[in-house]
């Protein structure tokens, strides 16, 4: 694979990363300007995560049957038009739309990245290639909170945010169009639509309850949506074992989950998602309401961002020596994080603003525990699938991740507000370690079953 090819696709991988992070620096502002409610902004973040997390597949496939190249292509060109409509949005309904766009564009642009890598690369360079992809994927989080602090915190405010995502998609498209070759699978495989609308209906009727229901007062129709939630997800898995009972390639193979390392791997993975997911939301929205600017709230993200880069990078040489129990502290370490992080910000609740030195120390903490456990946890659920089911696992590995992150700012969003203001965040803080104390033991299930 050409170098330049490479830094193109790793670069394109920067695109989408950010614009799921970086938007929760400038929610405040945006409520502010727009007059949106506190559930329309945990819109803002879960439209973009449901959508794709429900239609990544899909668009992988789509490059496996048209091209990887020419769907890379088309990706960025629609994630640079949707972040667009983005930055003019007029109105909170208007912004939700546009980022329910700019998830579909995702959709279509992440997942050839992947693909790409594994078709123009074999042996070590597909290895080396890979945990570059890992470490850009750390870099664009690291990045994501000051870059979209510093956009939002200018004089050109939150809109910013979003339409520099278009000058960025445009370079990358110049060294793909120019470097990257043109793969494509021998066949095409039909697209599993139905299986599609299944998966982000039932996440809907999840997400939009928990957003909206609060402000709402609960009417009959949140409760109906969320009685609702396990029949969908019963019919997404009655879907796909009659898409499979027919010859045909359903939305998540169930095949997939007869590997050992998918099965309990996701079952980690989603927690994990959801709490990281609702921790940015939460966090976001408390400091803005304590006085501190996009800027500010960025740099306070900024020690745990560079603690989960060290830490992802560190984990390639400590899992190989320790195994899974990296992971489990890495679990454990969050946790303390989290609780530390609540305590600090509940004690000086009464300052309108605090600088980023307060809450420093915690947030190194939260970001190397999370570092720990991201970044080795896709290659463990990876590490069985091989062959044909290769791409379908990293496919359902970014639904897995989307979906949680999507629907974190949903659920901890709403247990945040439905609690008492004064000690909103403490509380919150201590539910998010609750969940990491549980994901730390059953990382242990991870390791490889002897004989």
């Amino acid at each position: 694979m050409h170098p330049v090819a490479l830094v193109a696709a790793l670069t394109a991988v920067v695109v989408p990363i950010m614009s799921v992070f970086s938007v929760n620096v400038a929610l405040r502002q945006i409520g502010t300007e727009l007059g949106a409610s506190a559930g329309t902004l945990q819109l803002v973040v879960a439209a973009y995560g449901v959508v794709y997390a429900a239609l990544v597949v899909i668009g992988g496939r789509l490059g496996d049957s048209y091209g990887r190249k020419r769907l890379l292509l088309t990706g960025l060109g629609l994630f640079a038009a949707t972040s667009l409509l983005c930055s003019i949005a007029q109105s909170p309904d208007q912004l939700v739309v546009a980022r329910f766009a700019q998830g579909l564009s995702a959709a279509v642009l992440s997942p050839q990245v992947l693909a790409s890598i594994h078709a123009n690369s074999d042996g070590h360079h597909r290895s080396r290639a890979l945990a570059w992809f890992g470490a850009t994927a750390g870099l664009a989080t690291s990045l994501a909170f000051l870059v979209g602090g510093s956009l939002a915190g200018s004089d050109l405010g939150w809109r910013a945010v979003f339409w520099v995502n278009a000058p960025l998609a445009a370079l990358v498209a110049i060294g793909v169009a120019r470097y990257l070759p043109e793969t494509k699978a021998p066949t095409r495989s039909r697209l599993d639509w139905p299986g599609a609308v299944l998966l982000g209906a039932t996440m809907t009727l999840l997400i939009l309850p928990l957003t909206e229901g609060r402000a709402t007062g609960w009417p009959a129709w949140t409760w109906a949506c969320l009685v609702a939630v396990p029949v969908g997800g019963v019919a997404v898995v009655w879907w796909a074992l009659r898409v499979q009972r027919r010859g045909g390639l359903p939305l998540v193979p169930p095949e997939l989950f007869a590997f050992r390392s998918v099965r309990i791997g996701l079952l980690v993975a989603l927690p994990v998602y959801v709490a990281f997911g609702g921790f940015m939301f939460v966090y976001s929205f408390m400091a803005g309401s304590h006085g501190l600017t996009p800027l500010h709230i960025g740099l306070s993200l900024l020690p745990m961002s560079l603690g989960f880069l060290a830490a992802s990078v560190a984990s390639g040489r400590l899992v190989p020596r320790f195994g899974v129990a990296v992971l489990g502290a890495g679990a454990a370490l969050t946790a303390v994080g989290f609780v530390w992080i609540g305590l600090v910000v509940d004690g000086i609740a009464a300052v309108t603003t605090y600088g980023a030195m307060h809450v420093a120390g915690p947030m190194v903490l939260v970001g190397v525990g999370m570092g720990l456990v991201w970044s080795p946890l896709m290659g463990v659920i990876l590490s069985q699938v091989h062959g044909h089911l290769a791409g379908l696992g990293g496919g359902l590995l970014l639904t897995t991740m989307q979906a949680g992150l999507g629907s974190g700012s949903a659920v901890v969003g709403s247990i945040y507000f439905g609690l008492d203001a004064a000690h909103a965040f403490v509380w919150t803080a201590v539910v998010l370690a609750a969940v990491m104390a549980i994901v730390a033991p059953l990382t242990a299930l991870l390791s490889p079953r002897r004989g």
